[in-house]
């Protein structure tokens, strides 16, 4: 089968084509703008860093050649004649030599007004040094240094002091050439680097992810292979890593749904098989009931689990005699139906010659005893009615004892005969042991046989529902009709019961006799010899 079968799509297993997008190209993608990311984030540091260092780097030499004029520039100012303009020019030019980066250097009086300058019109037009404020480079600067930068051009002034006198200040204005190669540098090489990243590191990147996920490559390319009606996901990849883990685990995952999908199959062919086997159930059960001028039947069934052992029966002999049968086969569900559908036929085969109960439990016996598994057994209980004048004969082959409405008396009581179960004991143990009871009944009399799925049942709290309780409710019940009373015995089980789960199958079947009594007040029941 296609991996995009239809019949696949129905079982909801994932297709291939609504899954396109490649987690290895996606992986690489997202590494690389990792990587990007952190070279521009690594970038901007270090250029930050290094132009940092260099303007430090250029205020240091500033205030070095502005602090060693300082000290001739005090002495031409406190000359004796008053300030040297001349030597004071002298220094101002000769910083300017010194330092291709300044644009302009001047000297002050104490006032601030300029004394010399590289440019003479500043001293002409009695010009002054500008006041700054600022906090920069304060670790640098000593107690009335100042530095300011404003815009491209850097601003130094240092106080020229004798004997501990402020008597003028020197000014030097240079530019930030050095400041902004330095960071334009750092660009370039960032900008460098980066390139590089892209056009070498992504690709070795891609290879390097793609080697590195190509198990995943494996796994997938398997997994879209599989024939999902016969699952077995071998992948072959061998690896102590993650990869390896969910290569093997998909392997036994594999085996494991493949079992369970065949054991789900296996399971749904079972179940059919049940419901086939409960519908022939149903159907070999009585689908109507025996009726007449003295006397009505009626039966009820309910299996534990889809089939199971329990059977009941009614056989008509011949024009005035009825019998009818209740079984209960020790195995359950379809062991114990087979079981029930062999005991069927052979009642049936031999229940129509018109055996008496005695015999007919001998005749099953051996029919059954060699062909039923060791450990499995009937227990049977069966009746012949003599419609025309109430005479009811039955033996029980281990079976539940007969509970037998006498309306005379208005009591219920259990009727018991001996009787191994069948196909436990060879014949000559068994037909020793087995024995027939005898009753005329009498008008409103009522005989009730049924499987111990009633009297055995449980509630939640593992309380039994009890032959008390059954006898009462068929006590209750005794002016109704058969159909009536089975409805109302049932009804009380289901209620007692409640939400327990019923763990043994169910049978009832019931009878009323409306037909006067042809019999004296003392040999209304007995138990005849036992014996063929």
């Amino acid at each position: 089968m296609k991996p995009d079968s239809p019949e696949q799509n129905r079982q909801g297993w994932p297709q291939p084509n609504q899954f396109k997008k490649s987690i290895r190209l996606e992986f690489t993608l997202f590494v690389s703008v990792i990587i990007l990311l952190l070279m521009f984030v690594t970038g901007y540091v270090l250029t930050q860093r290094f132009v940092e260092s260099t303007t430090r780097n250029v205020v240091e030499k500033l205030l070095v050649q502005a602090r060693s004029y300082s000290g001739p520039a005090g002495k031409h100012i406190i000359s004796a004649n008053g300030p040297d303009a001349l030597m004071l020019n002298n220094i101002c030019k000769k910083l300017d030599r010194d330092n291709a980066d300044v644009i302009w250097t001047g000297v002050t009086d104490k006032r601030r007004e300029f004394l010399a300058h590289t440019d003479i019109s500043q001293v002409v037009a009695q010009k002054s040094l500008p006041e700054l404020q600022t906090d920069e480079y304060r670790d640098l600067l000593s107690a009335g240094e100042v530095f300011a930068a404003r815009g491209d051009t850097l601003l130094l002034i240092v106080p020229i002091t004798e004997n501990d006198l402020t008597v003028g200040y020197l000014g030097i204005a240079s530019s930030n050439r050095q400041i902004i190669a330095a960071r334009e540098a750092s660009i370039l090489s960032v900008v460098s680097i980066t390139l590089i990243m892209i056009l070498v590191g992504l690709p070795l990147t891609l290879l390097a992810v793609n080697h590195k996920l190509k198990p995943i490559k494996i796994i997938t390319e398997n997994l879209q292979a599989v024939n999902y009606d016969d699952i077995n996901i071998d992948i072959p990849l061998r690896s102590s890593n993650e990869f390896g883990y969910l290569a093997e685990t998909l392997h036994v995952m594999g085996d494991r749904l493949n079992t369970a999908q065949k054991d789900k199959l296996e399971r749904e062919r079972i179940q059919r098989e049940f419901e086939i086997a409960s519908e022939i159930q149903k159907n070999i059960l009585p689908r109507t009931f025996p009726s007449g001028a003295k006397y009505d039947f009626s039966g009820y069934y309910s299996s534990a689990r889809e089939v199971g052992g329990d059977y009941y029966d009614f056989i008509e002999i011949d024009a005035d005699r009825i019998g009818f049968l209740v079984a209960d086969v020790s195995g359950k569900s379809l062991p114990g139906m087979l079981v029930m559908l062999l005991t069927r036929d052979i009642v049936r085969q031999y229940a129509r010659t018109g055996l008496e109960p005695e015999a007919l439990m001998s005749k099953i016996n051996g029919d059954l005893i060699g062909n039923i598994k060791r450990g499995m057994f009937v227990t049977m209980f069966y009746g012949i009615l003599n419609a025309r004048t109430g005479h009811f004969t039955f033996a029980s082959a281990g079976h539940n004892p007969l509970a037998y409405y006498d309306a005379r008396k208005d009591e219920v009581s259990l009727l018991k005969t001996k009787g191994f179960p069948l196909g436990m004991m060879p014949n000559n143990q068994f037909s020793k042991r087995i024995e027939t009871g005898e009753i005329v009944l009498g008008a409103n009399d009522w005989l009730i046989q049924y499987t111990d799925g009633i009297n055995e049942a449980h509630n939640a709290a593992k309380e039994e529902f009890g032959m008390d309780r059954f006898l009462e409710l068929i006590q209750r019940a005794r002016q109704e009709q058969p159909e009536t009373l089975i409805d109302r015995v049932i009804a009380g089980l289901t209620q007692f019961v409640a939400d327990a789960e019923q763990y043994d199958d169910i049978t009832l079947v019931a009878m009323k006799w409306f037909g006067a009594a042809q019999r004296n007040a003392e040999s209304k029941i007995g138990v005849l010899a036992g014996g063929n």
